[in-house]
């Protein structure tokens, strides 16, 4: 059952991921070519820090899901209840103080950007209208989304967002077209939300009859709530800082720099959400493998796991590596700015900070399952540090780079720490061989990637042609690293091709 509900979970999500790419791609560019970089450059800085005022959910969210893993196992309904009664608390003082900064941010974010754009009235609707999906989430969806995360349902989630995402991208390109006010396009996304939050609680009160808001809280057990609040700070600002600086710290088209930004960084994005979607479907597993000391289960498990996604891992960044210049190159091909966009420098820095990025998601995974959150907040902490601190230096001089080179140092030192941890406290003895994938896999995705931009390079002219030599790359890298990491591991990948085989065929 638990091997099922999590194929579902990953097939769903990475479904949704697919669909959320693909709108994620063509909404900006109908938007940037309709209303211009600045206004796009508007929308993403934003939207940055409406996510910046997400902290305000301290944490409840995965600290909730933490705690509901075994009274789900073991199905003690009462305290299901007890513990979805404190979150739901939780959620609304969170959104009390969403509505406070979201009031202050109406009133001052205008005159942050009034040198480039000067409506104040249509910035602050825009305002309003961007944060209407956290007040949905922490007035209504949140505390029903933190159940079904724990119960290995997030194929539910996904199935309605997947739905949502469609309406939106139908509604939007139509809008857009018919040359509305960016405004109302930007509403369609809210009422969308709206709609797919009904639906969610229509499932779950139906799923769960037992299901109650109002039982006797049991707060106690969130004991924590708070450490997991700090890693959801550190990862805001890792994740979410760079637009912020750009927008607040340089001065002349500080809003087309962060429209630049924005379209490297939803590929970048993109692909981390395709792999985060993974560990999300993976993770209520592992978590209910560690909640009945399932030790060898958990090592078998997780080396198979490790396996298949770092080959994964490196066959698309090094496809990102080779073919994201020309992607920008089409993308940006009807903007009146397009010099703007194209850039190898931003190539090359947004491929190594998302792989960086990404090399710790199988740690990681068993870290959050297991919720030790509270023993590695000093790594957080400094990872905030260095990326902060070498971002603010470098910002002036060498703007996007400059912010850029903070990520990618600040993403090093914390996935490195990751894996260490994971080797000390879950399965020892396994640093040794995780490197070593890492180190092979690295050096043959490299080679590739410079050969192929050093000798080959091709001029790509259409999108028909983008997808050939892109879907040409994926295979290529795939047989590549496949049998890089067959030799080195030979009965690994049996192991590996035989688990995915019988997941294949599991009814």
């Amino acid at each position: 059952m638990r091997t099922k509900l999590t194929i579902k979970n990953i097939t769903a999500t990475l479904l949704l991921e697919i669909v959320v790419a693909v709108s994620g791609i063509i909404i900006p560019r109908y938007f940037i070519m309709a209303y211009g970089s600045s206004i796009n450059g508007l929308v993403s800085s934003i939207s940055q820090f409406i996510t910046y005022m997400g902290l305000v959910e301290a944490g409840v969210s995965s600290a909730g899901v933490v705690e509901l893993y075994k009274p789900l196992t073991n199905n003690e309904e009462g305290y299901i209840n007890g513990i979805l009664t404190s979150i739901k608390g939780f959620y609304y003082k969170s959104g009390i103080i969403f509505l406070a900064l979201d009031a202050i941010l109406i009133a001052a974010y205008p005159f942050v950007v009034s040198n480039e754009i000067g409506d104040v009235t249509f910035i602050r609707l825009m305002i309003i209208v961007l944060s209407l999906n956290g007040i949905i989430d922490y007035f209504i969806l949140g505390k029903y989304r933190v159940l079904l995360m724990a119960d290995q349902r997030n194929y539910i989630i996904a199935f309605f967002q997947i739905i949502g995402m469609v309406f939106i991208l139908v509604f939007s390109i139509i809008l857009i077209n018919a040359n509305v006010n960016a405004i109302i396009v930007k509403s369609v996304v809210p009422i969308v939300y709206l709609l797919r939050t009904i639906a969610v609680i229509i499932y779950c009160k139906k799923r769960y009859k037992y299901l109650s808001f109002n039982a006797p809280r049991i707060e106690s057990a969130f004991g924590q709530k708070s450490s997991a609040f700090f890693h959801q700070i550190v990862g805001m600002v890792c994740n979410n800082t760079d637009m912020v600086l750009l927008t607040l710290m340089l001065q002349k088209g500080a809003l087309v720099e962060v429209s630049v930004y924005s379209v490297y960084n939803f590929v970048n994005t993109a692909l981390g959400n395709f792999f985060y979607a993974i560990s999300l479907g993976i993770r209520s597993s592992f978590g209910q493998v560690i909640a009945r000391e399932e030790n060898t289960t958990l090592e078998y498990s997780y080396n198979i796991f490790e396996y298949i996604y770092f080959i994964l891992l490196f066959v698309v960044y090094t496809c990102m590596g080779t073919m994201l210049y020309s992607f920008i190159s089409l993308y940006s091909a009807s903007f009146s700015d397009s010099y703007m966009y194209t850039r190898w420098i931003l190539v090359f820095i947004f491929t190594l900070c998302g792989l960086l990025q990404n090399l710790r998601i199988p740690g990681m995974t068993v870290q959050i399952a297991a919720g030790h959150f509270k023993e590695t907040q000093v790594a957080a902490a400094i990872e905030v540090i260095l990326n902060l601190g070498i971002s603010i230096v470098l910002i002036h001089r060498h703007g996007i780079v400059g912010v850029l080179i903070g990520t990618c140092a600040a993403y090093a030192f914390r996935t490195t720490y990751i894996l260490i941890y994971h080797d000390y406290h879950f399965l020892n003895g396994t640093l040794r061989n995780t490197l070593f994938r890492i180190i092979r896999s690295f050096v043959f995705s490299y080679i590739i990637v410079f050969v192929f931009i050093r000798y080959f390079n091709p001029v790509i002219s259409s999108w028909t042609h983008w997808v050939l030599m892109s879907a040409f790359m994926f295979i290529f890298s795939s047989i590549i690293l496949l049998i890089v990491n067959g030799v080195f591991e030979k009965e690994m990948l049996k192991q590996s091709l035989g688990f995915i085989k019988k997941t294949v065929m599991r009814k």
